[in-house]
Protein backbone atom coordinates (compact mmCIF):
# COMPACT_ATOMS: atom_id res chain seq x y z
CA UNK A 1 0.00 0.00 0.00
CA UNK A 2 1.35 3.54 -1.16
CA UNK A 3 1.62 6.16 1.40
CA UNK A 4 0.11 9.24 0.86
CA UNK A 5 2.65 12.20 -0.28
CA UNK A 6 3.72 14.16 2.50
CA UNK A 7 5.06 18.09 2.91
CA UNK A 8 8.18 17.83 5.34
CA UNK A 9 7.93 20.93 7.50
CA UNK A 10 11.46 21.83 9.35
CA UNK A 11 11.99 21.26 12.96
CA UNK A 12 12.18 23.96 15.21
CA UNK A 13 15.02 24.60 17.21
CA UNK A 14 14.76 23.95 20.85
CA UNK A 15 17.71 25.54 23.45
CA UNK A 16 19.30 23.78 26.74
CA UNK A 17 16.94 24.81 29.54
CA UNK A 18 16.74 24.69 33.06
CA UNK A 19 13.51 24.01 34.32
CA UNK A 20 14.41 21.56 36.75
CA UNK A 21 15.14 23.99 39.51
CA UNK A 22 12.52 26.47 39.20
CA UNK A 23 10.00 23.64 39.38
CA UNK A 24 11.76 22.02 42.49
CA UNK A 25 11.18 25.87 43.81
CA UNK A 26 7.81 25.73 42.86
CA UNK A 27 7.17 22.85 44.81
CA UNK A 28 8.55 23.88 47.89
CA UNK A 29 7.16 27.20 47.74
CA UNK A 30 3.45 26.60 46.81
CA UNK A 31 2.96 23.37 47.71
CA UNK A 32 5.02 23.37 50.80
CA UNK A 33 6.09 19.52 49.95
CA UNK A 34 9.68 18.40 49.92
CA UNK A 35 11.03 18.55 46.29
CA UNK A 36 13.30 15.66 46.42
CA UNK A 37 10.05 13.43 46.11
CA UNK A 38 9.62 14.33 42.89
CA UNK A 39 13.29 14.15 41.56
CA UNK A 40 12.68 10.52 39.93
CA UNK A 41 9.67 12.49 38.17
CA UNK A 42 11.66 15.91 37.09
CA UNK A 43 14.44 13.35 35.91
CA UNK A 44 11.78 11.65 33.58
CA UNK A 45 10.62 14.66 32.20
CA UNK A 46 14.16 16.29 31.82
CA UNK A 47 15.33 13.18 30.04
CA UNK A 48 11.87 13.23 27.44
CA UNK A 49 13.18 17.12 26.67
CA UNK A 50 16.20 15.59 25.72
CA UNK A 51 14.96 13.11 23.45
CA UNK A 52 12.42 15.28 21.92
CA UNK A 53 15.22 17.74 21.52
CA UNK A 54 17.38 15.23 19.28
CA UNK A 55 14.41 13.43 17.60
CA UNK A 56 14.02 12.46 13.68
CA UNK A 57 11.76 13.28 11.23
CA UNK A 58 10.17 10.21 11.26
CA UNK A 59 7.53 8.17 12.85
CA UNK A 60 9.53 6.93 16.18
CA UNK A 61 10.31 11.29 16.51
CA UNK A 62 7.09 12.28 15.82
CA UNK A 63 6.22 9.65 18.86
CA UNK A 64 8.77 11.09 21.03
CA UNK A 65 7.51 14.91 20.44
CA UNK A 66 4.00 14.00 20.92
CA UNK A 67 4.82 12.32 24.08
CA UNK A 68 6.66 15.01 25.43
CA UNK A 69 3.73 17.61 24.49
CA UNK A 70 1.14 15.42 26.35
CA UNK A 71 3.02 15.23 29.42
CA UNK A 72 3.82 18.70 29.16
CA UNK A 73 -0.06 18.79 29.03
CA UNK A 74 -1.00 17.32 31.90
CA UNK A 75 1.86 18.91 33.98
CA UNK A 76 0.11 22.54 33.19
CA UNK A 77 -3.21 21.74 34.36
CA UNK A 78 -1.24 21.35 37.87
CA UNK A 79 1.38 23.50 37.77
CA UNK A 80 1.44 27.54 36.71
CA UNK A 81 4.02 28.35 34.88
CA UNK A 82 5.00 32.34 34.34
CA UNK A 83 4.93 35.23 36.97
CA UNK A 84 3.25 33.60 39.75
CA UNK A 85 4.37 30.40 38.43
CA UNK A 86 7.40 28.10 37.58
CA UNK A 87 9.90 31.13 36.61
CA UNK A 88 12.07 29.65 33.75
CA UNK A 89 13.02 31.01 30.28
CA UNK A 90 12.33 28.60 27.05
CA UNK A 91 14.43 30.29 24.11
Amino acid sequence: MSRPPCIEIPFKKSAETEWVRPLRQYIARVHQEDPDEYNSDCQILQRMRQDMRGAKADETGRDIIFRYYSHLEALERRIRVGEHGVKTVFQ
